[in-house]
C-alpha cells in the first residue's frame, strides 16, 4: 500500500515556524521544528518579521525569535484554514467516489 504524500505549502511551513517560536526560539529550533533548511528558514522568518508575527531580540549574543500577539492570531487562522481545506478535500474525495460508483 502506497501512502500519498502531499508537499507542504507556505501555510504549513509558516504554521510550523510559528509553533516552534512560541514563546521564543533560535534559528536551530525553527529548522528542526519546521523540518526546513537554513535558507528556507531565513526566507520565512524574514516574512513573518516583516508582517509583525515575530520579533527579534538578542540574548547572550544570539538572535532569538519570539511570537507576537499578531503571530498567535495568524497561527490560529492558519490552523483553521488548514482544517477547512482538509474537510473540503475529504468531501471532494467522497463526491468523486460517489460519481464513480454505480448508482
Amino acid at each position: 500500500m502506497q501512502v500519498e504524500r502531499r508537499k507542504r505549502g507556505t501555510m504549513e511551513i509558516m504554521l510550523d515556524i510559528l509553533r516552534s517560536c512560541d514563546p521564543e526560539c533560535g534559528v536551530t529550533r525553527v529548522i528542526y521544528g519546521a523540518g526546513i533548511n537554513y535558507a528556507v528558514a531565513q526566507k520565512y522568518l524574514d516574512q513573518l518579521i516583516k508582517v509583525g508575527a515575530l520579533n527579534i531580540k538578542t540574548e547572550n549574543g544570539r538572535r532569538v525569535y519570539e511570537i507576537t500577539e499578531k503571530g498567535k492570531l495568524l497561527r490560529t487562522h492558519i490552523e483553521e484554514f488548514i482544517k477547512i481545506r482538509e474537510n473540503l478535500d475529504s468531501a471532494r474525495e467522497k463526491v468523486i467516489e460517489l460519481l464513480k460508483s454505480d448508482i
